[in-house]
């Protein structure tokens, strides 16, 4: 299986658990000014008529939740979806628009009462996400002034771990606080590692929560495997290693080339057939 297709998968199922899905959801509501309060969260599982052809809203989004709130005097519900972008996506607002509309379509065939629909973005690379969060803000304000508002808008809310403090991540109650400061974290190696092996929590993890941690940081974990301070030091020694090995072919390639040993030794010293020393040694010095 590919490495995104890996990727998607354990964040999916990370998302599936109930408690995690009810501080993701949380986070947007926030992010949508919307004081009520999630009393419900259940997932749904569409399946839309679009062109002539049945396509599910799996293949454009990782989940949809349909969202029970109340602010005490008035009860209702929206639709949240969530996808997790493991790369920032330029088309992705476009995406989101296209998604909301299906998801609408999808209830009119059903005869249901439109609610309104948000599309959640995870920001999961290793950076803060670039581009616009509504499809105003890619017209110029003189197109703007001279046509007037578009008459169709679309925005998408993006969590980004990189623009969060960490008073707001460290105020979650569940693993999706390590999951966002992973994130936020990975792309500088030395914090990184210093992160993981500060906090004993990443010794014995949930598994699905160790699963997707290991795809988020390119790391291997064993099947059942929890402990991410383990696969992380298994993997500082197993580079470490290659770079020692990588280190005496070299100087074996250097050593030849000064004429000091034979190419038969030098193959026997890395265990190699000399036809296989040979096509390394011509590929370091081409």
């Amino acid at each position: 299986m590919k490495k995104e297709k890996r990727k998607d998968r354990s964040s999916k199922l990370f998302f599936s658990n109930p408690e995690h899905a009810r501080e993701i959801v949380g986070l947007a509501l926030r992010r949508l000014d919307i004081g009520a309060r999630a009393s419900g969260i259940s997932i749904e599982d569409p399946v839309v008529s679009f062109l002539d052809t049945d396509i599910s809203l799996e293949r454009l989004l990782d989940k949809l939740y349909k969202v029970t709130l109340t602010d005490g005097r008035y009860n209702t519900f929206c639709l949240i979806g969530l996808e997790n972008q493991s790369y920032y996506d330029a088309h992705m607002l476009i995406r989101a628009g296209i998604t909301s509309l299906l998801v609408y379509d999808w209830k009119l065939s059903l005869n249901e009462e439109l609610k309104p629909n948000f599309i959640v973005v995870l920001n999961m690379s290793d950076s803060k996400w670039k581009g616009p969060l509504s499809l105003e803000d890619y017209f110029s304000e003189d197109d703007l002034k001279f046509f007037g508002p578009l008459f169709v808008n679309v925005r998408m809310v993006v969590i980004d771990p990189f623009e969060m403090d960490d008073k707001e991540i460290e105020g979650l109650k569940t693993d999706l606080e390590l999951v966002l400061k992973v994130i936020k974290k990975k792309a500088d190696k030395e914090v990184f590692c210093d992160y993981i092996k500060s906090d004993d929590r990443f010794k014995n993890l949930d598994e699905v929560t160790a699963k997707l941690i290991a795809e988020l940081i390119n790391i291997k974990i064993e099947d059942g495997g929890t402990n991410v301070c383990k696969a992380l030091d298994d993997l500082v020694k197993d580079s470490k290693a290659e770079g020692e090995a990588i280190g005496r072919e070299n100087e074996l390639f250097e050593l030849r080339r000064e004429g000091l040993l034979t190419k038969d030794y030098a193959a026997k010293r890395l265990g190699l057939s000399v036809e296989e020393y040979s096509k390394r040694e011509d590929r370091f010095f081409s």
